[in-house]
C-alpha cells in the first residue's frame, strides 16, 4: 500500500512532466505539428493516470470534444465575444467546435 508522501511525490513528478511535455509542444508545433500532438496526448494520459487536473494555462489549449491540442494561429482560431460580458473563445479547425473561456465584465 502506498504511503500518502508518495502518492504527493507520484503527482508531483507528474505535473513536472506534463509542464515539460506540453512545453516542448508548444515549440515544436511549427515544424512537427504530428510530433506535438503524440507530446499532448502523452501529457492527457499522464494526467488521467495520476488523477491530477491538467494546469489552467494548458486546459485551455486542448479541445473539449476532439481532445486534440490546440495551436493558435494553426489549429485554433481565438475571437474575442463582445457584449455585457465580453469573452474569449477559442474555435477548433479540426472538429469545428467553440470553446469559451475567461469572461471579462465592463467596467463603467
Amino acid at each position: 500500500m502506498s504511503s500518502r508522501r508518495e502518492k504527493q511525490a507520484t503527482k508531483k513528478i507528474a505535473q513536472e512532466r506534463i509542464e515539460i511535455l506540453l512545453t516542448l509542444a508548444d515549440g515544436i508545433y511549427s515544424e512537427d505539428p504530428e510530433l506535438a500532438q503524440r507530446y499532448g496526448d502523452l501529457a492527457r494520459k499522464i494526467v488521467m493516470k495520476a488523477r491530477i487536473r491538467m494546469p489552467e494555462k494548458w486546459r485551455i489549449r486542448f479541445c473539449r470534444k476532439c481532445k486534440k491540442f490546440l495551436y493558435p494561429g494553426i489549429t485554433t482560431h481565438v475571437r474575442i465575444k463582445s457584449g455585457v460580458s465580453s469573452r474569449v473563445v477559442y474555435y477548433c479547425d479540426i472538429c469545428k467546435v467553440g470553446k469559451k473561456s475567461k469572461q471579462f465584465s465592463k467596467s463603467s
